[in-house]
């Protein structure tokens, strides 16, 4: 998770760039809102994919008695329990989802924005996002490795969850021209969000559907989140006119 980083680095060295734009600035003060937001978004995330994962894959089997089940009967404070030290685990992590955010969102995308509008540059960043995981999906890690057409379809898949999600994060970066907040969402993505699906959903619903979870769990919200902000975005520029 530290190469696209170093690439980062690496690249403006080779080009003879200089420093530029390094988005290293916290600017915490005047983007509380947007920190917390990135703090809380793969929680929400988490709670919304557990809902839908769910009904679409999981409607027969009873979810407070499941959870009650996966917590060791502690329920809520277990899971409470678990949620915060994932937090706390999550500081120390942060270096690896800034190694991702400092590479795609503080370099790439920024230098794509110059030659297209945001949209393409997102998209074609989450392409080459998704591609950089292909690795991972040949060892079965995002997606399993049971569906139809593995390992191909899955690296397909990634490509394209990972377009919204990186609409998503370079709205924050942009927004607050900072690398920061993209950072904790994305370490709290790996980590976070999986909390409530993995409490409250059968383990043969996620096994036997593994493909489709994976979609649903990176992509779902991040879609519906980018869909909203393109929307608001059109409607401000209408105004505008």
């Amino acid at each position: 998770m530290l190469y696209p980083a170093v690439a980062n680095i690496l690249t403006r060295i080779i080009t003879k760039e200089g420093k530029g734009e390094y988005y290293l600035k916290a600017r915490l003060k005047a983007h509380k809102g947007i920190y917390i937001a990135a703090a809380v978004l793969p929680l929400v995330m988490g709670l919304v994919n557990m809902l839908v994962i769910h009904f679409l894959f999981d409607a027969d089997t009873d979810m407070a008695e499941l959870f009650d089940k996966n917590t060791d009967g502690k329920g809520l404070s277990f899971a409470l329990a678990l949620l915060c030290l994932t937090y706390l685990q999550d500081i120390p992590l942060l270096i690896l989802g800034f190694g991702e955010e400092f590479g795609w969102r503080a370099y790439l995308t920024p230098k794509l924005e110059k030659f297209m509008p945001r949209l393409p540059a997102c998209c074609i960043t989450g392409i080459i996002w998704g591609l950089w995981h292909a690795p991972l999906i040949w060892y079965g890690y995002d997606f399993g490795r049971g569906y139809a057409g593995f390992p191909y379809v899955g690296v397909i898949a990634m490509c394209v969850v990972c377009m919204p999600l990186s609409y998503l994060l370079t709205y924050m970066t942009e927004k607050t021209k900072s690398v920061f907040p993209a950072a904790i969402c994305h370490t709290a993505i790996d980590s976070v969000m999986n909390i409530p699906v993995t409490a409250a959903v059968s383990r043969d619903a996620l096994t036997d559907n593994s493909l489709w979870v994976g979609i649903i769990l990176m992509g779902l919200v991040p879609a519906l989140l980018t869909c909203t902000l393109l929307t608001a975005s059109l409607v401000k520029r209408k105004t505008a006119r």
